[in-house]
């Protein structure tokens, strides 16, 4: 099947074209663009860059074209600053492309498809790693309002350019998938476009798209993507962009056991969005079974970042009570450091990103706070 046999190159040749100066997810605008602008400028005949505005603290927003074709595809990236994983991907595929550009494959796609890139679109927030913008408002519902420099910066360019599909990269908190002790490690969404969730012409090819997404996706990570929260919600710029006329796919970058930076879900970012590329441009997706997406399990959210097992809390009276230790570092996507305890008890159902075993440990009663800061390392 082609599109295996698209992802499998992508995916083996990986480590030959990711960008190798991102150590961590928490980065200044200022060292993203370090890293890409040399890309880019060695390309000049390939990418054009340009500022697409200011954000509220004045840093610059750019947008990356690269392409001539008629098909546009926008991507948008890190409107909630503590989200890096898809900007750092699409610094990988720009690296891609660079490398690659006179392959015939690309050439034939980029004739095909023009791709424009907002990689950072809030990097106050990311200046920070916190999730909304300096004038502390989640940009994400401010489709309607336009309140913020960023949202505006954004409803601009879809505007401007009325482009074909839309990809809107997050990364999400930590999930599992309905039913099932499985992390997410992609969770995908075609947004709704009413209060419905009716179909129309443009969602149905965002299904398709979703779908053939899935499909690539779980040779990789079979059994571990969701589906995102369909409800409609007018003020997100997922579901406003599908109304007006952009085909959009959420890609929301989960999580995956033992990789705290999250390179393995960048990995599956920067190939599974190349290979849609490769699909939209040879309209390969319109043949995806849009059942696939549909039938994905919805997120659920039976996970700690930590769960210490078979603990032994003392009591003042005495007693001991056998419990396990639910422990998050991050509440939404937001960093907690040191870490909170949030649960307490038989926590059979849940699975942690990291699992220890204290084997009968005890622990005293009074440093067990609920969602209080717990160095659960000094216990066991």
């Amino acid at each position: 099947m082609w599109q295996n046999k698209m992802i499998d190159k992508l995916f083996t040749s990986y480590d030959s074209w990711y960008v190798a100066g991102f150590h961590s997810r928490k980065f200044f605008p200022e060292f993203y663009y370090s890293n890409i602008d040399p890309i880019i400028h060695s390309k000049k005949e390939l990418f054009e860059i340009s500022e697409a505005g200011k954000s509220f603290e004045d840093r610059p927003i750019r947008l990356i074209k690269v392409g001539n074709g008629d098909i546009k595809i926008l991507l948008w990236s890190q409107m909630h600053g503590d989200e890096s994983t898809a900007t750092m991907a699409i610094a990988d595929i720009v690296n891609f492309l660079a490398q690659s550009s006179n392959a015939p494959e690309v050439k034939k796609m980029l004739s095909r498809v023009t791709l424009l890139f907002l990689p950072m679109l809030n990097p106050d927030g990311a200046a920070r790693f916190q999730r909304r913008t300096a004038q502390n408002i989640d940009m994400n519902r401010d489709a309607l309002a336009l309140v913020t420099p960023e949202a505006k910066i954004l409803k601009n360019v879809q505007n401007e350019y009325q482009p074909d599909f839309g990809f809107n990269l997050h990364d999400q908190e930590l999930s599992t998938l309905s039913g099932m002790r499985e992390i997410t490690a992609l969770a995908l969404l075609a947004p709704a476009v009413d209060k419905e969730k009716s179909d129309n012409v443009v969602r149905r090819r965002a299904k398709q798209l979703a779908a053939f997404i899935a499909e690539i996706m779980m040779q990789y990570i079979p059994g571990k993507i969701a589906r995102y929260d369909d409800g409609f919600e007018p003020r997100a710029f997922g579901d406003s962009i599908q109304q007006c006329g952009t085909s959009t796919v959420l890609l929301e970058s989960g999580h995956t056991p033992g990789d705290e930076n999250k390179n393995f879900v960048r990995k599956l970012n920067a190939t599974g969005l190349l290979a849609s590329f490769f699909a939209i441009a040879s309209s390969e997706y319109e043949y995806a079974d849009v059942s696939v997406y549909e039938t994905l399990p919805f997120n659920s959210y039976n996970a700690y970042d930590v769960i210490i097992r078979n603990v032994l809390i003392q009591h003042k009276n005495g007693t001991k009570t056998p419990a396990d230790l639910a422990i998050s570092y991050e509440v939404d996507t937001h960093t907690e450091e040191p870490p909170k305890l949030w649960d307490i008890g038989d926590l059979h159902n849940f699975v942690g990103l990291k699992e220890v075993d204290a084997k009968g440990k005890t622990i005293p009663e009074e440093v067990l706070v609920i969602e209080n800061l717990f160095e659960w390392e000094k216990w066991v």
